[in-house]
């Protein structure tokens, strides 16, 4: 897969992650936010557009391709299964099945849905759907920030999504297990859950992020400048986290009333703790009784201070950060481990939208879902006079260009058969011009070089790489070894004793017992396969600019060119 951008506009800030398939599994190569300005009206898209298009710069990317996520309030998604229709007629039912659900008109939304399976329930075959419904208005708004920024979104999907991909994508969806992801971002808290490696439920929640932001804000003495009341609430916010001790909290301003602040922060906890356990209680009922086995922590309120202990102690389950960047191989001069584990959890939905898996829903379509019957007549009364006209010079401009065309291809014709007279007499002619040199062939020796089997030389190699070694560079040269004299006999070898030497360079990665291990499984391979002989280890290095350890290797060896043709006879 070529390098991918994916976008999460969200409230507190845009984040940018690029991420690139390899052999050894994704590789993060970018990764950058830019904070929004507290205060900034949501509907300013030219102020929005213009901190994407700086946080592009200052990352530096050349690509104008990017896939976005929509984020932002009206966005709903619920599952539904309902009787298998073709799918003309599943996109006019899905906004009938959505309406009730809605709270807002259901035509001013665009409807998408993601195909779970099918399945036979009394005899009805059944579609078992996820159904997500999004507001045009948001989708507009999203899309216009990307183009003011100068960027093209090929891809645009929901958030829900981004994560369920990045779970695949490490392999944290366990068959048999009920996994429960908390984003909890800056404006609202969504939780979800996942049996096997299936989304099950879904639901947003508040108090978030911000919230805790506020309740300091109301601990602290007035400022006419409230952007610097609030910078101050988030910094004092970070320290703080959630609050475990009332002393020992490095670098906190001691002017401020610790006590007072975890008693402002205790009901916006109180009520996290309620939302999330009423949206696990309503699971365990409506699947009766399921097990939740973990619970993962994500988004911006993951690196709060004692956040997993304040969980694990009220929800009595155990609660890790879902920090996705950190487990990925990345270029150690451009990220630094540290930096990862201090705030990769900020973009898990910018990474997993960046990624092109099968679950996902388009939301680029700019066809409308959902159209009035009425208009749709009305339409159709005034534009089919139109259209029949239109019909009429279409189907006689299309007869005329088809005679057009037919009239050039017969006078082709025409000038081919002229032409086949004469390359009749040419033919018979190389007829006899072929016989003559096939006699003066035939008094040349037969033996000629063999050609170089590329296609087994491919297979043979590729079947003796082992699983922690990247081949790099492959290279046949053509080239005779040296004649090997002996006391017996100094006649020259033939065309078919003629070898090649196969030129490899590769990394092989994992500490030094891997390394070199994996080069000598990659020697004793060539040397088995009847294909090669001669195998040398030529160099070895040290490559340090990997964030693990990387050797990179040479290695040569003849290819028995002539024992190939042998067994191809």
């Amino acid at each position: 897969m070529p390098e991918c951008f994916g976008i999460d506009i969200g409230s507190h800030s845009i984040k940018l992650v690029g991420l690139k398939k390899t052999s050894r599994g994704l590789l993060l190569t970018c990764l950058g936010m830019k904070k929004i300005p507290h205060g900034l009206d949501g509907d300013d898209v030219g102020v929005f557009s213009t901190l994407l298009k700086e946080l592009v710069e200052e990352i530096g990317i050349k690509s104008k391709k990017v896939n976005l996520t929509l984020s932002g309030v009206g966005i709903h998604l619920r599952r539904l299964t309902i009787p298998s229709i073709p799918n003309e007629e599943l996109i006019k039912t899905l906004p009938w099945e959505m309406k009730d659900h809605l709270p807002y008109p259901v035509e001013t939304a665009r409807i998408r849905y993601h195909l779970i399976g099918k399945f036979m329930e009394d005899g009805v075959k059944k579609l078992d759907l996820l159904v997500v419904a999004c507001p045009n208005a948001l989708i507009e708004r999203t899309l216009s920030i990307a183009k003011g920024a100068g960027l093209q979104v090929i891809h645009l999907d929901i958030g829900a999504f981004a994560l369920w991909n990045m779970l695949l994508a490490v392999d944290r969806l366990k068959i048999g297990e009920t996994t429960a992801l908390i984003d909890l971002g800056s404006e609202k808290m969504s939780l979800y859950l996942f049996k096997d490696d299936l989304l099950q439920f879904s639901r947003e929640m508040t108090p978030a992020g911000a919230d805790l932001t506020r309740a300091i804000t109301d601990a602290m003495p007035f400022e006419r400048d409230l952007h610097f009341l609030h910078e101050k609430a988030e910094k004092i916010k970070e320290q703080v986290g959630i609050p475990s001790v009332t002393q020992g909290i490095k670098g906190f301003d001691e002017t401020l009333d610790l006590s007072k602040i975890s008693f402002l922060m205790r009901p916006v906890l109180e009520k996290w703790v309620a939302e999330i356990s009423r949206s696990l209680d309503y699971y365990r009922n409506q699947f009766y009784g399921e097990r939740i086995d973990r619970l993962l922590l994500t988004g911006g309120g993951a690196h709060l201070r004692n956040v997993i202990s304040y969980l694990e102690g009220e929800l009595h389950l155990p609660v890790e950060i879902f920090n996705p960047l950190k487990e990925m191989p990345f270029d150690s001069k451009t990220f630094g481990t540290g930096e990862l584990e201090a705030t990769g959890a900020f973009f898990t939905i910018a990474a997993g939208v960046a990624l092109s898996d099968p679950r996902q829903i388009e939301f680029l379509d700019t066809k409308e879902p959902l159209r009035s019957t009425i208009l749709s007549e009305k339409s159709l009364f005034i534009t089919a006079p139109l259209l029949t006209v239109l019909l009429l010079f279409g189907i006689g401009w299309y007869k005329s260009a088809q005679i057009n065309t037919l009239e050039r291809e017969r006078d082709e014709k025409v000038l081919r058969v002229a032409k086949l007279e004469d390359l009749r007499a040419r033919l018979a002619i190389l007829k006899e011009k072929e016989a003559q040199i096939k006699q003066d062939l035939s008094l040349f020796p037969s033996s000629v070089a063999p050609p170089i089997p590329y296609r087994k030389v491919l297979k043979e190699v590729n079947g003796v790489i082992p699983g922690n070694v990247t081949l790099t560079h492959l290279e046949v040269q053509t080239e005779a070894p040296a004649l090997k004299s002996t006391a017996q006999t100094s006649k020259p070898p033939d065309k078919e004793s003629e070898h090649r030497i196969l030129h490899l360079s590769a990394l092989a990665f994992g500490n030094d017992i891997h390394c070199l291990t994996a080069i000598a499984q990659l020697i004793e391979g060539l040397e088995k396969s009847p294909l090669f002989s001669h195998v040398k280890l030529i160099s070895t290095e040290v490559n340090k600019q990997y964030n693990q350890l990387a050797v990179e290797f040479d290695i040569i060896c003849e290819i028995e060119v002539g024992q190939y043709t042998k067994e191809k006879r």
